[in-house]
């Protein structure tokens, strides 16, 4: 695995663990801005990941820069790659860009049992990649 796909899992590892810590704080200050920034921590980590596995199945890093690229690449690695199909990385990407991103972070429109589950997801869309790029799926 080269270093920069290293550095992407690293970094999506690093941004997960941040928003695991935040969304406690957030809970225990009852602070809806430090909830809403913890999702989007999970969902930049979500985009991390991502980026490791585009780069692992080829793609270059200016075919996929934007969220509308990774999720057109996600597509194209669906239709030719059964495993990524089967993990389904296509519709669980656009489900925490939905949920994280659009809704949580930038609407304010959240439940606090579904961003705890949601970043539980992240953590598990990770794992995923990273068992991928190992060869252990």
């Amino acid at each position: 695995m080269n270093s920069n796909i290293r550095y992407l899992l690293n970094e999506s590892r690093r941004l997960l663990n941040l928003a695991f810590e935040e969304f406690k704080r957030g809970l225990n200050e009852e602070r809806d801005e430090v909830i809403r920034d913890d999702a989007e921590k999970s969902w930049n980590a979500i985009v991390q990941a991502t980026a490791a596995l585009l780069l692992f199945k080829g793609f270059k890093e200016e075919e996929a820069k934007t969220y509308k690229q990774k999720r057109t690449a996600l597509e194209d690695l669906g239709i030719r790659d059964e495993t990524i199909r089967k993990l389904g990385f296509r519709d669980r990407f656009m489900a925490k860009e939905n949920t994280l991103h659009i809704k949580c972070f930038y609407d304010g429109e959240y439940r606090v049992e579904v961003i705890r589950e949601e970043i539980e997801k992240t953590k598990q869309y990770i794992d995923d990649i990273e068992k991928l790029l190992k060869g252990t799926i």
